[in-house]
């Protein structure tokens, strides 16, 4: 499972707080900034993991910061998951 979470400029320290946090740490956190998604000035974090993690990160984060709604995050997704697969490639390419 994965939940998009988009941070303006003033929220950024609370991605420390993800980070730093024992468990969601543990977890696959992508970062990416926002512009190359239509949210300039934002940072745009991708958290993949069990169910259960994102009780915890909505504890962290508090009500303000709220994911991203489902069919937006997909979209984001799928760009993400496109440019790893572009760079995986190129690196075979580089090394194959």
């Amino acid at each position: 499972m994965f939940k998009i979470y988009k941070f303006n400029s003033e929220q950024r320290k609370m991605i420390e707080k993800l980070l730093s946090d024992d468990i969601v740490g543990r977890q696959t956190i992508i970062q990416k900034d926002g512009s190359a998604f239509n949210n300039s000035g934002s940072t745009i974090i991708v958290i993949e993991g069990p169910d259960y993690i994102f009780g915890k990160v909505s504890e962290i984060l508090g009500p303000d910061i709220k994911s991203i709604p489902e069919k937006e995050a997909i979209e984001i997704y799928s760009k993400i998951k496109e440019e790893e697969g572009n760079a995986e490639g190129g690196m075979g390419f580089l090394f194959g």
